[in-house]
């Protein structure tokens, strides 16, 4: 099983499985062919923006941000700044009214990571702190993400707390830990990544999308899968983690 994950996380041949079931998804729900129109009025001209493609296309960025990174490059790192700019303006849209302030933190998380990972050794993860400092700066991570998450969704959402605004807080909660795991190329990202994920995919449930369930079915096994070559992969010294 093992093997199979890690074939799964290498293979470009999943790659184009994954962005042909995002645009197929895309397709079959009609939301490809919906313009901005449906959700603001700017004017005349917002019939002619093609919302649903610039969607579809953020999400296959998104895509590939995550199987790049699985493989442990950092073009993955690139192409996730480019989702974030995207994936924010598009959330803010949709209602997401903290995105004004919490996709700006992801971005520099970003940029964080791109620079640490060029001054990293290629192909390898950093090694985990360790001990009860190692524990605590983890812990501080985690629970620095979720406080963030949680005033500034309040402000976001004027302090109305409703189902939105709290699962909008755990998903950001968590996508943000996993983020600075990641900017710091530590492999338990991939954890926060398969929860993450888990959140999501019991969200469409309920919310009765089952397109969306099957993407994030692929994005959990994704997760698992990159979790194992990161750990066969090994780790660089420790000293490149604070370096």
């Amino acid at each position: 099983m093992d093997k199979a994950l890690i074939f799964f996380a290498k293979s470009r041949y999943a790659d184009l499985f994954g962005v042909a079931l995002v645009i197929a998804i895309a397709i079959g729900s009609g939301y490809l062919n919906t313009n901005l129109a449906k959700y603001v009025n700017w004017g005349p001209m917002t019939s002619l923006i093609p919302f649903g493609v610039i969607s579809v296309i953020n999400v296959g960025i998104s895509m590939m941000s995550t199987r790049l990174t699985g493989r442990l490059s950092n073009v993955g790192n690139v192409l996730g700044i480019i989702n974030t700019a995207l994936s924010g303006a598009i959330d803010y849209i949709l209602g997401n009214k903290a995105a004004i302030i919490t996709y700006p933190v992801t971005f520099i998380v970003y940029t964080f990571a791109i620079r640490r990972w060029q001054n990293s050794e290629r192909g390898k993860a950093m090694e985990p702190p360790t001990g009860a400092k190692g524990q605590l700066i983890i812990a501080g991570i985690v629970a620095g993400s979720f406080a963030f998450s949680l005033a500034a969704n309040y402000i976001g959402y004027r302090g109305q707390m409703t189902f939105l605004f709290w699962i909008t807080t755990v998903v950001f909660g968590l996508s943000l830990s996993a983020n600075i795991l990641n900017a710091l190329k530590l492999t338990m990202q991939w954890q926060f990544w398969a929860l993450y994920n888990t959140v999501q995919c019991v969200k469409a449930l309920t919310q009765g999308n089952f397109a969306n369930v099957g993407k994030y079915i692929f994005y959990i096994i994704n997760s698992v899968a990159a979790f194992l070559l990161w750990t066969r992969n090994g780790t660089a010294a420790k000293e490149a983690v604070v370096a």
